[in-house]
């Protein structure tokens, strides 16, 4: 009967075919020599890798052998890689539980990009996905934590999920399938056994049909899940705007949404911020100066007047860049065109994306550069010189497009135009000038 389920399941979630050249996640227990087994019957295409994490002394080499026997015997090409998980925990200040799952797939992915698999088979099933539920639910999850693991997820695949551990031993023993037990998978220091041998069962007792109880709120959670995904789908296109580099997020429109602290969590996440950075955000928005700043390794969240405005970390490094007399077009660090012409406008007045400049007041080479402490210029059509910070703060130009902006200057470092905002008066065309230089932000 699993056989039949098996081959069902992965039809019906259209999860691989037979065409499909597979990686098997081989440990040497039940679960993955009963999938093995069952690829085997099914006659699909596929080769299995397994991971010696050295934390059972002699049984991780006794499993070791156990899956190079299995393999030679079925005729299936088996990867094998051993681990010091120990020392890599310690390095990176993780579980031996995350350690040894970091470690497996970013080896499974490495197998299966350079022999071109399709996807990474893992033998997980029912009971797996349930103990995965309470785990999130007890580290505190959000609607994705609910409806646990998915059959599959890029290229890894669960064609198991939908069968009860019960069933998959059963399986075994009725085909006297021999496999390796790990008794770590006793041990309830770890917190998955804790819910596997004391909390679960007890719930079993409770309601005898506790296992396809959860099954249905699987089913439910995940419908859950795209009403949720729509909902933030259409929140984003209301509250966000993009300029840029930069992303807006309008304030008042978030706070009109039905569920704003859920809605800026799902934009500021994939950013790298938690959920206890979002929780401060929304609890004391109303409380938050404005230049307040919030971080994660990559980027930062600015809180305005009416935004909050996320903006990517950026190098300290200063770059300058040469504009030479032959120079037309430059796409780095943005994209300008430069046009000499004879011929005079018939209005000196240009929009913020274009300078007009009377190129016998300069001298080639020009610079593009980053705005810095103490720089003035002076504002076409005024009289006297500002700072730089003075025009920024008067025009409400906040700190992140500050340090986006770039500025185009003389040789000797004279600021012709505050690129997108203002030129200076210095070097603006006369009835007297000859020759012009048009400078363009495309």
């Amino acid at each position: 009967m699993l056989p039949e389920q098996f081959e069902n399941y992965i039809n019906r979630n259209e999860l691989f075919n037979k065409q499909d050249n597979l990686l098997l996640a081989l440990s040497g227990g039940c679960d993955s020599v009963a999938l093995l087994r069952l690829l085997k019957e099914r006659k699909y295409k596929f080769s299995a890798a397994h991971c010696n994490f050295n934390l059972r002394d002699n049984d991780s080499e006794k499993d070791q052998l156990f899956t190079e026997n299995l393999c030679k015997k079925f005729g299936i090409q088996l990867f094998i890689k051993s681990f010091d998980t120990k020392k890599f925990a310690s390095e990176n200040k993780l579980s031996l539980e995350d350690a040894a799952r970091k470690l497996r797939y970013t080896w499974f992915e490495e197998i299966r990009r350079k022999n071109n698999f399709s996807y990474i088979l893992t033998a997980h099933h029912l009971d797996d996905r349930i103990e995965t539920f309470f785990i999130n639910l007890t580290k505190g999850t959000g609607i994705k934590g609910l409806r646990s693991i998915l059959p599959k997820t890029e290229h890894i695949v669960r064609p198991l999920l939908f069968a009860r551990r019960s069933d998959i031993e059963t399986y075994c023993t009725e085909n006297k399938i021999k496999f390796r037990t790990d008794k770590s998978n006793f041990d309830t220091y770890f917190l998955r056994n804790k819910f596997r041998h004391e909390i679960l069962p007890a719930l079993k007792k409770i309601n005898p049909k506790f296992t396809d109880s959860m099954s249905k709120n699987f089913q439910i959670f995940s419908e859950f899940e795209k009403i949720y995904d729509n909902y933030i789908e259409n929140g984003k296109n209301a509250v966000l705007k993009k300029d840029k580099n930069l992303i807006y997020i309008n304030l008042e429109k978030l706070f009109k949404s039905p569920a704003p602290s859920s809605l800026l969590f799902e934009i500021i996440r994939p950013y790298g911020f938690n959920s206890s950075q979002n929780q401060h955000i929304i609890s004391n928005i109303n409380n938050l100066q404005n230049g307040k700043l919030f971080f994660s390794k990559t980027h930062r969240i600015l809180k305005n007047t009416g935004f909050l405005t996320i903006d990517t970390i950026k190098s300290e490094k200063s770059e300058i860049f040469t504009i030479d007399k032959t120079t037309n077009f430059i796409d780095v660090p943005l994209k300008l065109s430069f046009l000499h012409t004879n011929d005079f406008p018939s209005s000196l007045k240009t929009d913020n994306n274009t300078a007009l400049v009377d190129v016998g007041k300069i001298n080639f080479p020009l610079k593009i550069r980053k705005p810095k402490t103490a720089d003035f210029f002076y504002p076409f059509g005024m009289k006297g010189k500002k700072l730089l910070s003075d025009f920024f703060t008067d025009n409400k130009i906040n700190r992140f497009k500050r340090e986006n902006s770039w500025i185009l200057t003389t040789y000797k470092d004279e600021i012709i135009w505050i690129i997108g905002y203002r030129t200076d008066d210095r070097f603006k065309i006369t009835k007297k000038t000859t020759n012009i230089l048009q400078v363009k932000r495309l």
